[in-house]
C-alpha cells in the first residue's frame, strides 16, 4: 500500500476515525470494519476559522480542538476512546524519494538516518523519521527509499489535540498518502499506475504510485485560494465576493454571462497544469519515465479540484483518463447519511476516508 508511513503511534484497535484537519475545513470519516466489509458510519464537516491552521501547524490549538469535536459529533457515533488517524501536511513534513547504498536490511535504518541528515536536517533531534523501502536494489547496489520526516513539535501538537478531543492517536499519516490509500481501496487493483492530485486551499499535492508503491510525491504552492486571490485582484472585489464568484463559475448560465471570470479561471487552471507538468518532468528519474507515459488514471480530490477545465486540462497534459475520487465506493453506507454528500461531495472526503482505512501500527 502507498499509505504505510507514520505507523509510529501503535494502538490496539482497528482505526475507526479519519480526521483531516485542513486550512479551510475539518473533515471526519467514521468507519467500522465488519465481517461484511467496511461500513461507513458517519461523516463530519466543520469550517476551520481563518488562521487556526497555518502551513499544517495548529496556531490555535484550543479552537481546532473544538472544531474537531464539532465535526465528530456530526458523525452521530460514540467517538470517545475510538482510534483515530490524522493527516500531516505543510512545511513541517518532508518527504523525499532517495537512493541509499544497500548493505542489507539490518543496516538500512542506519543508512536512512545518514541520508536524512543530508536531505532533512543535519541535526535530527527535532524530527520524527520514518521510511519505506521501494522495490529491490538496482544494479549499482542502491535501494530506493521513501523518506518521511515530521517535526516532533508538530507531531506532539496533533497528539495532544486528539487526546483533548477524547480519541486515541493511533496513526499519523501524510495527506497525500491517504488519498492514494483511499483510491487503492476503491479500485481493488494494486498493479495500476495512478496519479492522485489533491487540490487544497493553499497547496496541491501530487502522488504518483506504481504498483502500489510511491514514485513521486510533491506539494505545489498553488491551491484554491490562489484562484480566489486572482478573482479578487482582477475584479477588484473582496475575498468573500471572490469566493462566491469562484463557486458560481461551475454554473453554465453564470459562466456564459461572465467571460472575464471564465478567462481568470482558464488562467488559473493553466498555471496549475503547468506546475504539475514541470514537477513531473523534473522529478521523474529514468525508472519512472515509462510509468509517467503509462498512467492508468489521474484521480482528482479536494475542494479546488472542481474548477472548470482542470480535469480536462490535466487529462490532455498527461494523456490519461481523469476521474474524481469516490472514496465511499465499495463501503456499506449508513442509510442515515445524506446521499447528496456521499455522492456529490465525496471527493472532498478523500483524505479523511484514506485515513479512516488505516490500522493501528500499519506499515505495509
Amino acid at each position: 500500500m502507498a499509505s504505510s508511513l507514520f505507523g509510529f503511534l501503535h494502538g490496539t484497535k482497528n482505526i475507526q476515525l479519519g480526521i483531516d484537519v485542513g486550512a479551510s475545513a475539518v473533515k471526519v470519516v467514521a468507519v467500522e470494519n465488519t465481517s461484511k466489509g467496511i461500513k461507513l458510519l458517519g461523516l463530519g464537516w466543520e469550517e476551520t476559522p481563518p488562521g487556526a491552521v497555518v502551513d499544517g501547524g495548529l496556531s490555535d490549538t484550543r479552537t481546532i480542538t473544538q472544531v474537531v469535536k464539532s465535526a465528530l459529533e456530526q458523525t452521530k457515533i460514540r467517538y470517545k476512546g475510538a482510534n483515530a488517524a490524522i493527516g500531516l501536511r505543510g512545511i513541517n513534513v518532508v518527504f523525499k524519494r532517495i537512493l541509499v547504498p544497500f548493505q542489507g536490511m539490518a543496516e538500512l535504518p542506519k543508512q536512512v538516518i545518514l541520508e536524512a541528515q543530508q536531505h532533512v536536517d543535519s541535526d535530527l533531534e527535532h524530527w520524527q523519521i520514518d521510511y519505506e523501502a521501494i522495490g529491490i536494489p538496482n544494479t549499482e547496489g542502491q535501494l530506493a527509499v521513501l523518506l518521511v520526516a515530521a517535526k516532533r513539535a508538530i507531531v506532539e501538537q496533533y497528539v495532544e489535540m486528539l487526546k483533548q478531543v477524547g480519541v486515541l492517536p493511533a496513526v499519523l499519516d501524510c495527506d497525500a498518502f491517504a488519498v492514494s490509500n483511499s483510491f487503492e481501496f476503491t479500485q481493488q487493483d494494486p498493479e495500476k499506475t495512478n496519479l492522485c492530485v489533491d487540490v487544497g486551499r493553499d497547496t496541491t499535492k501530487i502522488h504518483l504510485t506504481v504498483g502500489g508503491q510511491s514514485s513521486i510525491i510533491r506539494s505545489l504552492p498553488v491551491g484554491g485560494s490562489h484562484f480566489t486571490d486572482l478573482i479578487s485582484r482582477q475584479l477588484n472585489v473582496n475575498h468573500n465576493e471572490a469566493e462566491a464568484i469562484k463557486w458560481s463559475i461551475a454554473n453554465p448560465d453564470f459562466a456564459a454571462g461572465h467571460p472575464d471570470v471564465v478567462s481568470i479561471c482558464q488562467h488559473h487552471t493553466q498555471e496549475l497544469c503547468e506546475e504539475i507538468k514541470k514537477t513531473m518532468e523534473f522529478y521523474s528519474g529514468l525508472e519512472t519515465q515509462s510509468a509517467i507515459r503509462a498512467i492508468d488514471a489521474v484521480v482528482l480530490s479536494g475542494g479546488g479540484s472542481v474548477v472548470p477545465g482542470l480535469s480536462e486540462g490535466i487529462s490532455s497534459l498527461l494523456n490519461a483518463d481523469t476521474v474524481y475520487a469516490s472514496p465511499f465506493k465499495g463501503m456499506n453506507i449508513n442509510p442515515k447519511i445524506d446521499e447528496n454528500v456521499t455522492s456529490r461531495y465525496s471527493h472532498q472526503f478523500a483524505v479523511a476516508a484514506g485515513l479512516a482505512l488505516r490500522r493501528a501500527g500499519d506499515r505495509t
